[in-house]
C-alpha cells in the first residue's frame, strides 16, 4: 500500500514537473516573443524619427566622397581602386590620410546604379540606423536581462538628436556601419565566451574586421572587447580565467594588425601634416597646458551635449570654442567629473562589473576623438559622439532598470504596465528628444539649408562662414537670378568670405574672394585676394589654379600658363588644371601641347565633359576633322544642354 502510495506521488511529482517545464518554456517563448517586438519598436522608431531625411540631397562632405569623386563615380569598376586608395582620392582638391574602403564602395555601387540620385543612399543611412536599433537591444539583453535596461537604452539611442548629422548625412554611413559592426562582434564575442564555439569567433572577427574598413575608429573596440569577456565570464569563478581572453583577443589583435599593414601600404606615399588651426582650433594653443585645458573642457562640452542636445551645429572651427587654460573654471569642472567617473569604473570592476563596463565603455570610445593622446584633424564634431553615446544610453537605462519590474512581464503590455513609472519619467524625454530630431533633420536637406541656418548658431567659426560664402558664390546657386540678384548675392558671399578671414587668415576663403572679383571684373582685388590666399597656403594648387584663370581672363596668357604649370606640379593628378592648362597652350597655339594636356585631364576626370568639347576644339585647329568630330561628340553626349549644338 505504501508502495503504490509512493508511486503514485512519484509519477505526480513527474507529471507535476513535466506541466512545470511546459509552463516554463511556454513563458520562455513568450518573454522571447516579447524581446522581439520591443527589438523591432526599437528599430521602427529609429527608420521613423529620419524619414523627412529620404528626399535630402547631397550636402558637406558628401561632394568629396561622391559628387565630385572622379572614382566614385567610375561605379563597380572603381572598387579595386577604392581598396587601394585613400578615402577622398579622386576628389579634384587632393587625398587625404584616411582609408575606407567599404563606405566608399557603396557609394560607387550606388553611383554605378542610381547615378547622382541620393535618395537610395539616405534610405540606405535610415534603414542601417534602424537595424542597429534592433542590433543594440539583443546587445544590451546580453550584457543584462533587464528588459527596461535593453529598451530604454536602445530607445535612447535611436531618439538622441546628437545623431542627426551622422543618419541624415550620406558620407557618415562609416560611422553607422562601424558602430554596428562593432556591436554585432560583441555579440558574437560575447556568445562565444559562453559557448566556446569557433563560428562565433570567426563571425566577430569578420565583423570586427569589416568595422576596422568601414572607419578606422573601431579599433577602440580592442579594449572594449576584454571588458566584455570580463563580464560575460562565468561569475561562479574566484579567479580571473586569462586563457578564456587570450584567444579571442590575440584572434582580434591579428586582424587589427593585418588592417593597420593595409591601411600603411595604401597610404605610405601621402605627404602627412598637421591639420590646420582652421579645422582643429588646439593647433593656436601656445603652450601644452592650453592645449590640454581645453581638449578637457572640450570633453566636457561633449557631456553637456548628451544631457542637453541644443544647440546642434555642424562646424565649430577656429574660433568658436575659445582656447583656456588650467585656471577655466569648465575645465576644472570637467577634469573633476571625468577623473572621478574613471576611478569609479576602476573601483567599480569588482563590485558591479556592468556599470563598470558601461563607464569605461564611453572613455574608450571618445578616446579616439580627445585630442588628448594624440592631434586629429577636428576639434570638435558631434559625429564623435555616435559609438560614445552608446554608453551615455546605457548609464541612463541602468538607473531606470533600478525603478523597473520584470517579474510576470510576458506580453507588451504588462511591461509598459508594470513599468509605468519608468515610461511616465522617460516619455516626455524621448518626445522632446524626438521633436529635436525631426526639426534638426530639416536642416540637413540642402548645403544652403544648413550654412544659412547654423552660421548664425557658430557666429565665431572661420568654417561657417567661409562654407556659407562658398556655396553663396557658386555658378549653380546663381543660375536664372537676374543682375541684379546675383549683384545682391555676390555681396552677401563677399560679405560671410571678409568675417570668415577676419576670425581667422584662411587660404580658401580667400581664394574664393578671388574668384567672386574675377566674376566681377575687379582684377585688381581679385589678385589682392588670391595674393593673401597663397600667404596662407603657398602650397595650394587650386589657388594657383584660380590665379591662372585671373590672368588669363585679363588676356596675360603666358602668366596664366606659369601658374597652371604650378598648380599641376603641385597636383599632377588636378584635371581642371591640366583643362586649363591645355587651354592656355591653345591660346599660344602649342597645340600638341594642348592636345597633351586635355588627354591627362580627361584620363583623370573621364567625365570632364569641358575637356572633350575643348580637344575636339583643338583638334580642329589642328586640321585633324575626324578627332574633331568624335570629341565634339563624347562632349555633347556628356553634357547635351552645354554642347549639343556647340561645334
Amino acid at each position: 500500500m505504501t508502495k503504490n502510495k509512493k508511486q503514485k506521488e512519484s509519477i505526480a511529482e513527474a507529471h507535476q514537473k513535466k506541466q512545470q517545464q511546459k509552463a516554463d518554456e511556454a513563458r520562455n517563448h513568450k518573454i522571447k516573443i516579447l524581446r522581439r517586438i520591443l527589438a523591432l519598436i526599437c528599430g521602427l522608431c529609429g527608420v521613423i524619427l529620419y524619414l523627412n531625411t529620404l528626399h535630402h540631397g547631397f550636402v558637406l562632405d558628401d561632394f568629396s566622397v561622391i559628387l565630385e569623386n572622379r572614382i566614385t563615380k567610375q561605379g563597380l569598376k572603381a572598387i579595386p581602386q577604392i581598396f587601394s586608395t585613400s578615402y577622398r582620392s579622386g576628389y579634384y582638391l587632393g587625398t587625404d590620410e584616411l582609408y575606407r574602403p567599404i563606405p566608399k564602395s557603396i557609394f560607387a555601387i550606388s553611383w554605378n546604379w542610381f547615378g547622382n540620385n541620393p535618395l537610395p543612399l539616405h534610405l540606405l543611412n535610415i534603414v542601417l540606423f534602424g537595424i542597429t536599433g534592433i542590433v543594440l537591444f539583443n546587445f544590451c539583453y546580453l550584457l543584462f536581462p533587464n528588459l527596461v535596461f535593453s529598451f530604454i537604452a536602445s530607445m535612447l539611442f535611436m531618439f538622441h538628436p546628437v545623431h542627426t548629422e551622422v543618419v541624415a548625412n550620406i558620407k557618415s554611413v562609416d560611422e553607422i556601419l562601424s558602430f554596428l559592426l562593432c556591436i554585432s562582434a560583441c555579440i558574437f564575442l560575447a556568445r562565444y565566451v559562453q559557448t566556446k564555439r569557433i563560428s562565433e569567433l570567426v563571425l566577430t572577427s569578420v565583423c570586427f574586421f569589416a568595422a576596422l574598413l568601414s572607419k578606422e575608429s573601431s579599433i577602440t573596440f580592442l579594449a572594449v572587447f576584454p571588458l566584455l569577456i570580463l563580464l560575460k565570464s562565468d561569475k561562479k569563478e574566484t579567479s580571473y580565467n586569462w586563457s578564456v581572453e587570450l584567444k579571442p583577443m590575440l584572434t582580434l589583435t591579428a586582424f587589427a594588425l593585418l588592417f593597420l599593414m593595409i591601411r600603411h601600404s595604401v597610404l605610405s606615399k601621402i605627404a602627412s601634416g598637421d591639420p590646420s588651426i582652421a579645422d582643429n582650433l588646439l593647433m593656436a594653443a601656445k603652450s601644452s597646458d592650453q592645449k590640454f585645458a581645453t581638449a578637457v573642457m572640450i570633453l566636457g562640452m561633449y557631456l553637456k551635449l548628451l544631457f542637453i542636445p541644443h544647440p546642434l551645429v555642424f562646424d565649430y572651427s577656429y574660433n568658436q570654442i575659445p582656447l583656456v587654460g588650467m585656471g577655466n573654471i569648465w575645465f576644472l569642472l570637467s577634469l573633476l567629473i571625468h577623473v572621478g567617473l574613471l576611478v569609479w569604473a576602476i573601483l567599480l570592476l569588482k563590485k558591479n562589473k556592468l556599470l563598470s563596463f558601461i563607464i569605461l565603455f564611453y572613455f574608450i570610445s571618445m578616446s579616439i576623438y580627445s585630442n588628448i593622446f594624440y592631434v586629429i584633424g577636428s576639434s570638435f564634431g558631434e559625429r564623435f559622439l555616435y559609438t560614445a553615446s552608446f554608453g551615455f544610453c546605457m548609464a541612463v537605462a541602468y538607473a531606470f532598470s533600478l525603478l523597473s519590474k520584470n517579474q510576470n512581464v510576458e506580453t507588451v503590455s504588462s511591461f509598459f504596465k508594470n513599468n509605468l513609472t519608468v515610461f511616465l519619467i522617460f516619455l516626455p524625454v524621448a518626445f522632446a528628444f524626438g521633436y529635436k530630431t525631426i526639426t534638426r533633420n530639416t536642416v540637413w536637406k540642402s548645403n544652403y539649408t544648413l550654412y544659412a541656418n547654423d552660421v548664425n548658431l557658430s557666429p565665431n567659426s572661420t568654417r561657417t562662414h567661409y562654407y556659407y560664402g562658398n556655396l553663396l558664390a557658386k555658378d549653380d546657386f546663381q543660375k536664372d537670378k537676374t543682375d541684379q540678384e546675383k549683384d545682391s548675392i555676390q555681396k552677401l558671399a563677399l560679405s560671410e568670405l571678409e568675417k570668415s578671414v577676419a576670425i581667422f587668415p584662411f587660404g580658401d576663403a580667400y581664394n574664393q574672394m578671388g574668384i567672386i572679383y574675377d566674376k566681377r571684373k575687379e582684377f585688381k582685388k581679385s589678385f589682392e585676394s588670391y595674393q593673401q590666399a597663397m600667404k596662407a597656403a603657398p602650397n595650394d594648387p587650386m589657388i594657383q589654379n584660380n590665379l591662372g584663370s585671373l590672368y588669363f581672363n585679363m588676356g596675360q596668357i603666358p602668366e596664366a600658363k606659369a601658374c597652371y604649370e604650378k598648380a599641376v606640379q603641385l597636383n599632377p593628378s588636378y584635371s581642371e588644371a591640366l583643362m586649363n592648362l591645355g587651354s592656355a597652350c591653345g591660346m599660344m597655339k602649342q597645340y600638341d601641347d594642348a592636345v597633351t594636356n586635355y588627354l591627362k585631364a580627361i584620363k583623370f576626370d573621364p567625365n570632364l565633359a569641358q575637356a572633350y568639347y575643348y580637344l575636339g576644339l583643338t583638334y580642329r585647329f589642328k586640321g585633324d576633322q575626324q578627332n574633331s568630330e568624335f570629341y565634339y561628340n563624347q562632349a555633347a553626349k556628356m553634357d547635351p544642354e552645354k554642347y549639343g549644338k556647340k561645334k
